[in-house]
């Protein structure tokens, strides 16, 4: 069911090697993608030329298929691409970075929103990484930071990142990993996704416990979540091998549908792999596997737009960039992996199979 395009035919949006890359940034990941007052919205992480990991938006060209790659940044006066907010305080809890948006538009009783992940630590990874999920709120034009998070992590999985936020019936539901730290070179994944709804205060600020939705065996990472026809349609994402580590679990997509959006997991119907980028066929851009994803149908079509992060198979930066000298091309700034901004295509409409999860 819900077959994807070929690896092949999948293309990269932006990309830090090849091209091209809005002005002002060295990376660009996280696709958040929305239509929003009848526009084609993504918000979007970056990391800037200043080496702050921001947060930013892009809108669909005017005229323009949802698939057709062309979007338009938010710059600044100088053409520069413009944060949609300031960077937080030095000492505030995400003062080293933000990244991962989940947009919710706004209610009756509560403004439009953008969840993020918050990082306090200097470092993005290893045992003294630390993350946090906090908000901004749309008032009076203008996104506004709320000064404290909105969920944290505690021991033994002292991070929590990767918020996937959806109101339905009058709920906030938020799907996210919490897992020991960000997994550093030569380590192995211990990922646990979770969810937790806003049922008591239904305020989308204070959060329920949260339950278990999928465990380390399975290794997912993060989520979309979007409805198609009469069923709700989880894309899954396992993360992906940044570091290059040997005997890491198997890379890909993979799909669950449930007919109402619901916590309890065996509402949802076994994963289905529909993008498996350990195949020989794939693209170097996304050879270290995918995560990150976004999806949104496209009108009068059985078929969907599917958005992710990829990370490149490549070498340390050092082997890439004397690779890419020798073969005449210009180096590539220093980075200990390199992402892509990624596209496919989705069929919606299901047909048998008796594959599952692999």
């Amino acid at each position: 069911m819900f077959p994807i395009n070929a690896p092949h035919r999948s293309t990269a949006l932006w990309d830090m090697v090849q091209g091209p890359m809005p002005r002002g940034l060295l990376g660009v990941g996280d696709p958040d993608l929305h239509v929003i007052d009848g526009v084609p919205t993504m918000y979007l992480g970056g990391f800037s030329t200043t080496f702050r990991n921001r947060l930013y938006r892009a809108r669909l060209a005017p005229g323009q298929a949802l698939d057709s790659g062309r979007w338009v940044w938010d710059t600044d006066t100088r053409g520069r691409v413009r944060p949609l907010v300031q960077d937080p305080p030095r000492h505030g809890w995400d003062r080293a970075g933000m990244h991962t948006p989940s947009f919710v538009p706004g209610t009756d009783d509560h403004p439009p929103r953008l969840y993020y992940t918050g990082r306090a630590s200097p470092q993005h990874y290893g045992n003294r990484s630390s993350y946090a999920i906090g908000v901004l709120e749309y008032r009076q034009g203008r996104w506004e930071r709320r000064a404290e998070p909105v969920l944290v992590g505690s021991a033994p999985r002292k991070s929590v990142l990767e918020p996937l936020v959806i109101h339905d019936r009058g709920r906030y539901v938020m799907w996210f990993q919490a897992n020991p730290n960000e997994i550093g070179p030569g380590e192995l994944p211990d990922y646990e996704l979770r969810v937790t709804e806003s049922t008591e205060s239904t305020d989308g600020i204070a959060w329920s416990p949260p339950q278990v939705f999928a465990g380390p065996q399975e290794g997912f990472f993060d989520n979309a979540v979007h409805r198609v026809g009469q069923r709700w349609v989880m894309v899954l994402a396992r993360g992906s091998n940044l570091h290059n580590t040997p005997n890491f679990p198997h890379q890909g997509l993979w799909v669950i549908t449930a007919p109402e959006l619901v916590a309890d997991r065996s509402e949802w119907t076994a994963p289905v792999r529909i993008l498996d980028t350990d195949r020989a066929d794939t693209p170097q851009w996304m050879g270290r596997g995918v995560y990150g994803p976004a999806l949104h149908t496209l009108e009068g079509t059985e078929e969907a737009v599917l958005m992710y992060t990829a990370v490149r198979a490549a070498p340390t930066w050092a082997a890439f960039n004397l690779r890419r000298l020798l073969g005449g091309k210009r180096p590539v700034v220093p980075s200990p992996f390199y992402l892509a901004v990624g596209q496919s295509r989705l069929k919606t409409a299901p047909h048998s199979t008796d594959e599952e999860e692999g």
